[in-house]
This record gives C-alpha cells, sequence and structure tokens, in this order.
C-alpha cells in the first residue's frame, strides 16, 4: 500500500561534512602548523560532501526527525482494503525512536510502545508492528503516524563517517586540491627534452555519472532510490 510521508527535522546536524580538516591535510602531506590552505581545503570539502549526499539522495549525519505517515485512502468511503506490512521512515540507519503515536481519529491517538506495540529494525528503517496480545508480527492499519526518532550514521564534527564513505571524499577533494590552478582543458604540454603533460579531458572509461567507476562503487551502496 502507498504512503505519503511529511517528514520534519526537529534538530538539525551542526554541519554536514564527510571528512575532517586534519584527516585531507595528512592525505596531501600538509603540516598541521601548514594553515594557509586551510580555508580552501575547508571549502573543498563542505562541496564534495555536498556533491555526496545529493547523489545518495541522503543525509548522513545524525538529526532528530519527525514523520508523519499517512496510508493512501481510497475515494468515499475512504476505506483501505489492506494493511501496511511495516512502517518504513524516511531516514535510516535508525539510532534511537522516541515516540511513535497512532492516530485512529480526530483528536484520538494511542502512543504505542517500544517492544510491546512494536520493533525497530535500525538498518533498514522499518517499525514492525507487534499484536500486544500473542506477541507476534501483525500488520499495520491505515491510521496517521506521528513518529520521532534520530537516525544517520556519525554525530556531526565527529569526524567518524563510514571509512569508504569518507575516502570517496578525501579522493574528490584531494584531486580537486592538486588540479587547483590549471587550465582544465590542457590535453597535453611539452618542453624537448624535458618531459611532457596529459590531462584526461571529460568522463574517464566506464564512467557513466558524476563520479568514476571505482568511486560510483562505494556510493551506490548509499544511495537511495527516488521515488517515480
Amino acid at each position: 500500500m502507498p504512503v505519503r510521508i511529511v517528514s520534519t527535522v526537529v534538530t538539525a546536524a551542526s554541519d554536514y561534512d564527510l571528512t575532517t580538516l586534519d584527516n585531507i591535510k595528512d592525505d596531501l602531506a600538509i603540516p598541521s602548523t601548514d594553515t594557509s590552505s586551510d580555508a580552501t581545503l575547508a571549502r573543498f570539502i563542505t562541496e564534495q560532501s555536498v556533491l555526496v549526499a545529493q547523489y545518495c539522495n541522503r543525509v548522513f549525519p545524525i538529526e532528530t526527525i519527525q514523520d508523519v505517515i499517512y496510508p493512501y485512502r481510497d475515494p468515499y468511503p475512504y476505506q483501505v482494503t489492506g494493511i501496511l506490512s511495516e512502517l518504513q521512515l524516511s531516514r535510516w540507519p535508525i539510532v534511537a525512536v522516541t515516540s511513535v503515536t497512532d492516530t485512529v481519529a480526530v483528536n484520538t491517538s494511542n502512543t504505542l510502545i517500544a517492544g510491546t506495540d512494536y520493533i525497530v529494525d535500525e538498518a533498514r528503517g522499518w517499525l514492525t508492528k507487534i499484536d500486544p496480545n500473542t506477541g507476534y508480527k501483525t500488520g499495520w492499519s491505515p491510521d496517521q503516524y506521528t513518529v520521532e526518532y534520530t537516525a544517520g550514521y556519525f554525530e556531526a564534527g565527529s569526524g567518524n563517517p563510514p571509512a569508504d564513505l569518507e575516502m570517496t571524499v578525501l579522493r574528490m577533494v584531494t584531486a580537486r586540491f592538486k588540479a587547483r590552478g590549471r587550465d582544465p582543458f590542457l590535453k597535453s604540454q611539452g618542453e624537448p627534452g624535458i618531459g611532457q603533460e596529459q590531462y584526461w579531458i571529460g568522463a574517464l572509461p566506464g564512467q557513466t555519472g558524476p563520479f568514476p567507476p571505482d568511486i560510483a562503487a562505494v556510493l551506490e551502496k548509499y544511495r537511495v532510490p527516488l521515488a517515480t
């Protein structure tokens, strides 16, 4: 059964960078005492982190979210023949569920209890309904549900995003930094007896999106498909 989710950020992350200035300076072998490129590197980190988040259609740092879930209903007499197998939240992985409210009618709501009325699949962002009488899995009635919870991969500013995700940003920032100041359309440059430089122009072999194939392969497991 299709649903509509109205999602609101209750507590936003303090920042959305997917690596730290210290880590990129370590990758570039820039001494910590050298601050001459700090502003540029910080800007590149933010730019590349935004690109990754946009490509993956998700927010990575932990935030507090409120989802109001409306199962679709038929026209008058507003009856629904089916039930929801799971409640799919808009963000995952889930860190903690604060509250779940089932609005069964106007001004009539029930507060559901974790472990008694539902269980949480943190990795998938699922809430599974439990029959309080039998303790067995059951379906969600076509009511309005309000869920407040925290979800995400890491605390903003902690410097602890998933290692493979951080690696993609470090590689992209490194490439961006090392390409600073050069003509992006330079195909070749040579000096007799000295040497020659060539730069790749356009997509790399096998590249069909904004990232090289090896980076795209890492990001694919984090990517959330967009509803059509």
